[in-house]
């Protein structure tokens, strides 16, 4: 089959998009990305081919510059900038994804639950389509509070209508400036469940997401969407500085990880402990203050899958693939989340048992180095952690996805969950 990919244009969702890419090719299908043209160098790196969408529209510099004002925000600021991207992606796929669908006429196509537009694009021209949730799978529930707020799950009647107002703050939020009337998409189209989508995939696994009031029947959880060899080796590591002392690796991703307070914080919080620290700066704009500790290392990037199979614990952002990386070598999680989808995917974590908060907004030196001595004298967090990677380590969650989306694709009928419609016929 021809098989086209669609999804936002930052690490976060390309490289689990790819990975998956990469996994229908091995399997036999012809794949290719349509995108944005900043993701190219992402794509290409990845060995698929890529279809630029309006490379010379001036929309493709502006898109790159409101990513790097995102790199600057967090919390309700930092959604709204989302909110801009997201007008902005829609308005260049609505134009010209057309064309791409003409020049590279597909079987069928995998989309981001987070890009809409191209869903839209797709039923208009009869396209069956699928939907990959490289984030956190997000579908409204009574019990589950918005993604971009670090709630807690409850399910007594303050959590369900805390939940349901904050519900309608984080659309308003979103709407005003990514609303219908703007670009011509709903911006959660994909998040209501729509019923056009043959099937909706979620890298997450199955047990790394609270009880729910419904189950969609067209979701399936896999588990992550990464290979090792998809770390970048051409990432040059000094790895004669690692002594054989426990390891710490921090990072705050590749898009939101402006927030140089935090990286001063990480530095003082980590000066003492008897330990060897590697932070990240992820290639953003980053200025960490000096002097740095003889324990600590500061790269500009890191070979990230590399030094999780020696770390005892990460910092992280929380985005979804840190995080699923971490469950899979079995490591604790202090979460530092920033916006958007991260606050959801942190709270989990610590629902789970193998992490801890701290929004960012109220990250000090003494807060970190207080949940630092608590995750690293408590062994409950690494036994979870164990746990979660003997799991994971079960199944094989691009292969499972690969499956799926060949049998929806093939039948162009919907592929439900049957877990998920018994669970709602108990209901």
């Amino acid at each position: 089959m021809k098989i086209g990919l669609h999804c936002p244009e930052v690490p976060g969702h390309l490289n689990p998009m790819t990975t998956l890419g990469c996994e229908l090719q091995r399997r036999g299908h012809e794949v290719t990305f349509l995108g944005c043209q900043m993701a190219e160098s992402i794509v290409q790196r990845s060995g698929l081919p890529f279809y630029a969408l309006g490379p010379d529209d001036l929309l493709n510099d502006r898109l790159e510059q409101t990513f790097r004002d995102l790199g600057k925000t967090s919390g309700i600021q930092g959604m709204m900038t989302t909110g801009k991207i997201f007008g902005i992606q829609s308005k260049i796929v609505r134009q010209y994804i057309g064309q791409a669908f003409d020049e590279f006429p597909c079987d069928g196509l995998v989309i981001d639950q987070v890009s809409p537009a191209a869903a839209l694009e797709a039923e208009s021209a009869a396209i069956p389509y699928t939907v990959a949730c490289n984030a956190l799978a997000v579908y409204w529930d009574p019990f589950m509070p918005p993604p971009p707020l670090p709630w807690d799950y409850r399910t007594d009647l303050y959590g369900r209508v805390r939940n349901e107002v904050a519900k309608h703050l984080v659309l308003w939020a979103y709407r005003l400036l990514a609303a219908e009337k703007k670009v011509g998409v709903d911006p959660l189209k994909l998040i209501r469940g729509n019923d056009q989508a043959l099937l909706h995939l979620a890298q997450q696994p199955a047990f790394f997401e609270y009880p729910r009031t419904k189950y969609p029947e067209r979701l399936h959880y896999t588990g992550p969407w990464h290979r090792s060899e998809r770390d970048d080796t051409t990432i040059e590591f000094p790895w004669d500085w690692l002594d054989g002392r426990p390891l710490i690796y921090a990072s705050m991703g590749t898009l939101q990880n402006a927030v140089s307070h935090v990286f001063g914080n990480i530095i003082e919080a980590v000066r003492d402990l008897p330990m060897q620290i590697v932070l990240s700066k992820g290639g953003g704009q980053v200025d960490v203050p000096g002097p740095i500790p003889d324990n600590v290392l500061v790269v500009e990037t890191a070979p990230q899958l590399r030094l999780l199979e020696k770390a005892r614990m990460v910092i992280t952002h929380a985005g979804m693939n840190t995080a699923l990386e971490c469950l899979s070598h079995g490591i604790p999680m202090l979460c530092l989340p920033v916006t958007n989808d991260q606050p959801g995917v942190a709270k989990r974590a610590e629902y789970l048992g193998n992490g801890r908060v701290i929004p960012v907004r109220q990250v000090t030196t003494a807060r970190l180095r207080a949940e630092l001595d608590r995750m690293l004298s408590d062994n409950s967090f690494q036994q979870k952690a164990d746990q979660f990677a003997q799991n994971l380590a079960s199944y094989d969650g691009l292969e499972m996805a690969a499956k799926l989306i060949e049998q929806a694709l093939e039948s162009r009928s919907p592929v439900l969950n049957p877990e998920h419609v018994q669970r709602n016929k108990k209901s």
